[in-house]
């Protein structure tokens, strides 16, 4: 059965440890290893100090994790990342969940907002299933979208990304 709780910094071996695990999917796919790079002990000190980290673990075995955080009207999804043999699962969309269930208990909150990989097709096919829409497909102008676009990386800059956003529900 499945656990989550918050992650501390006697987590970071494990947090390391599945994020370098999720980042070979992407090196499978064809991605440069230059171009992506599995956060570092300092990337995911700082990460654990500005957001939100659920780490999911099977009784003393961390396999998973998401991170978040407030960003005006969005709940930015900042990551998923669960172990390559534990993929396929269920874990990415339980910790999925969880950051819905934060953005909804937020009244601020009228958006959950994400930067994907364009060609993470593995990925992408997760947010759709869960209702997140390329920025540039929406009908109109959201709130306060100077905030997505900042979450870009300058054109050029690696891997082509994209913004993706979910309404979430009153």
């Amino acid at each position: 059965m499945l656990l989550l709780s918050p992650a501390t910094a006697h987590d970071l071996p494990a947090l390391q440890a599945i994020e370098r695990s999720a980042t070979d999917l992407y090196y499978e796919a064809g991605f440069s290893r230059a171009a992506i790079l599995p956060r570092g002990a300092a990337d995911m000190r700082a990460l654990l100090g500005q957001t939100t980290i659920l780490l999911a673990r099977d009784g003393d075995d961390a396999l998973g994790y998401v991170s978040y955080y407030p960003r005006g009207p969005y709940m930015h999804l900042e990551e998923i990342a669960v172990r390559r043999d534990r993929q396929r699962r269920g874990s990415g969309r339980l910790l999925a969940d969880q950051v819905l269930a934060a953005a909804r208990a937020d009244p601020q909150c009228s958006h959950l907002s994400l930067v994907a990989f364009c060609r993470a097709a593995w990925a992408l096919r997760l947010y759709d299933r869960l209702g997140f829409r390329p920025l540039s497909a929406l009908p109109g102008p959201l709130p306060h979208a100077e905030l997505l676009a900042e979450l870009l990386p300058e054109a050029g800059a690696g891997e082509p990304r994209q913004v993706m956003v979910m309404p979430i529900a009153p």
